[in-house]
């Protein structure tokens, strides 16, 4: 399957997804549009873009190298990746999200391209320096296959970046109503299934990243909380803390990461 656009699936949660981002794209939901900008998503997303910056940071990514941002959604990823210097191309599997993100684009001026496809399946039939997959692999219950089709699309010695929510996601009552509500697939994901199901598709060098801490206003209390959190989800997991791993394709050259300064 290539990253030609459709609007049918044989999937009942796929299709779930792709009807879900066509009627909102049709009601005209700014909260869609505005990620992550708009009040509605408060401050998860730069925390969550904090350290997909670091982690790329780890694997030695370079400004000016073809990234592919795999389920990328409204494309906010993908378009702060080309404002980061990179040349990345998103896809995703609802060609109503597919639009909003080409739209933005338009208007910020950005180079970023957009294709619409499965991940499960996905073949755009070249080659990637890194691979971002960031939120989306949790609503595959394919995930061996998904990070095969990703280790097929990068380069020998290419990166990848994988952000995903832990296992607590999959018992959570909001996953759980949306799942009920909207017909979507709502995983957690396990670190241990993770690191299996990458060295499988041929990833080595697997390393953990790990998320900062909130902004806090109450410095006894919120720092207290703060702390709990960071420790939580340093050495087991913590609620809205995402599992983050990178590595590379194996058979190629990993450049050494930036030195700090």
């Amino acid at each position: 399957m290539s990253g030609l656009a459709f609007e049918g699936h044989d999937e009942p949660n796929k299709q779930a997804e792709i009807d879900t981002a066509r009627e909102s794209l049709e009601r005209g939901e700014a909260h869609l549009h505005a990620k992550p900008f708009h009040p509605a998503w408060g401050i998860e997303p730069w925390i969550k873009w904090a350290t997909i910056t670091r982690a790329m940071e780890a694997t030695g990514a370079r400004p000016g190298e073809s990234v592919l941002d795999l389920g990328c959604g409204e494309g906010w990823t993908t378009l702060f990746l080309a404002e980061a210097g990179f040349r990345p191309t998103g896809l995703d599997l609802a060609p109503a999200r597919v639009e909003m993100a080409a739209t933005r684009a338009r208007r910020w001026g950005s180079a970023a391209s957009f294709e619409v496809g499965d991940m499960d399946l996905f073949d755009l039939g070249r080659t990637f320096d890194g691979v971002l997959l960031y939120d989306a692999l949790h609503h595959s219950v394919r995930q061996a296959q998904v990070l095969r089709r990703a280790a097929a699309h990068l380069r020998p010695g290419g990166w990848i970046v994988i952000g995903e929510p832990s296992w607590l996601h999959g018992v959570s009552p909001h996953a759980r109503r949306t799942s009920r509500e909207l017909g979507w697939v709502e995983r957690g994901i396990s670190v241990r299934a993770l690191r299996r199901d990458c060295a499988a598709a041929g990833l080595v060098e697997l390393e953990r990243v790990f998320e900062p801490t909130r902004p806090f206003t109450r410095r006894g209390l919120g720092f207290g909380l703060e702390l709990a959190r960071l420790s939580l989800a340093t050495f087991a997991v913590a609620p809205h803390a995402s599992v983050w791993l990178v590595g590379r394709l194996g058979g190629g050259d990993r450049p050494a990461p930036p030195s700090a300064v």
